[in-house]
């Protein structure tokens, strides 16, 4: 990684930075090797490890008619690319990776990290992004890979993820557009609780929002950093794109959805809870116990640890 430590600290979980890379030309992210991937982890083209959809599919793929259905029959609203049923090439997952060129569609393999020589690249990478982060964001787990790859010209529509995230560019180009999801002209209050009940990624899109967004261009050996829970959508450039996402959960992003869960909880009994970030004091009363719990375990593994008792 080429990371500025200064650009890193005064940046990370507050706005998108750019950094660089060396992984172009890696041979994890050549065609062939990635069709092998794509089989080992979607050996039937059914499972949630691989995701693809047409390129050509709205940027805006929040459903509002979902909410209201599922008011009425009592049921979570789902607002994910798998619930929405975006129209997908007339391809097998593998097909779709070697003709990737022409057929108009964009894919995301999950937790690559699942074969083993892509969990030895993830652990170097991570090793670098750690040695910046943990001082910043301390109880680094859940980490996570994931590859995408695109046709030319094609649309990621407009989502969020929870976790921190870095996305390195390998082949081809892309334009991101990413708002910060702390303005609550973006992302209103409701939004976000409605992420953290799990209603899933897809977040309210309209071209008005553009003038909140900061607009980023990738080519290969770059990599931009997108903070949790900042929505953004992506353009690909008129080539076919491969990208590696990192991803990981910490302290931080524990108390973003600790809050969340707790503001759940108060307005359950009939409450009306403080919104998260409107008072830091109230904030932390509710997520001290969680807080001391995520401490006490990490003390008590370590200690196993050094006594050979496990990890």
């Amino acid at each position: 990684m080429r990371i500025h430590p200064a650009a890193f600290a005064d940046n990370f979980n507050k706005n998108a930075f750019k950094i660089g890379h060396t992984l172009v030309g890696h041979p994890l992210f050549e065609l062939p090797r990635l069709v092998r991937l794509a089989q080992r982890l979607s050996p039937t083209g059914g499972t949630n490890s691989v995701l693809y959809f047409r390129g050509d599919n709205a940027i805006n793929q929040f459903d509002a008619n979902v909410i209201a259905t599922s008011a009425r029959k009592r049921q979570t609203p789902r607002q994910t690319f798998v619930a929405r049923n975006l129209e997908r090439p007339a391809l097998a997952v593998e097909e779709t990776v070697a003709q990737i060129e022409s057929c108009n569609a964009w894919m995301q393999l999950r937790d690559v990290g699942a074969d083993p020589q892509y969990k030895l690249l993830l652990d170097e990478v991570m090793k670098e992004f750690a040695e910046q982060a943990q001082p910043l964001a301390p109880g680094i787990c859940s980490v996570r890979a994931d590859i995408f790859v695109s046709s030319p010209g094609a649309t990621t529509p407009f989502h969020l993820d929870e976790e921190h995230n870095f996305l390195l560019q390998i082949r081809g180009s892309k334009e991101l557009a990413i708002m910060d999801g702390s303005d609550r002209r973006v992302l209103r209050e409701a939004q976000i609780a409605a992420f953290y009940q799990g209603n899933g990624e897809l977040a309210p899109y309209a071209p008005e929002l553009e003038r909140f967004a900061e607009h980023v261009h990738l080519g290969p050996s770059e990599g931009v950093h997108i903070p949790p829970c900042y929505p953004h959508w992506v353009q690909n450039g008129n080539a076919v794109s491969i990208s590696f996402g990192v991803l990981w959960q910490s302290d931080h992003t524990a108390r973003q959805r600790n809050l969340y869960r707790v503001n759940r909880w108060l307005r359950g009994v009939g409450l009306a809870p403080r919104p998260a970030g409107e008072s830091s004091v109230v904030d932390e009363l509710k997520v001290a116990p969680f807080a001391l719990k995520r401490r006490a375990t990490r003390v008590l593994k370590a200690g196993m640890h050094r006594l050979g008792l496990g990890a």
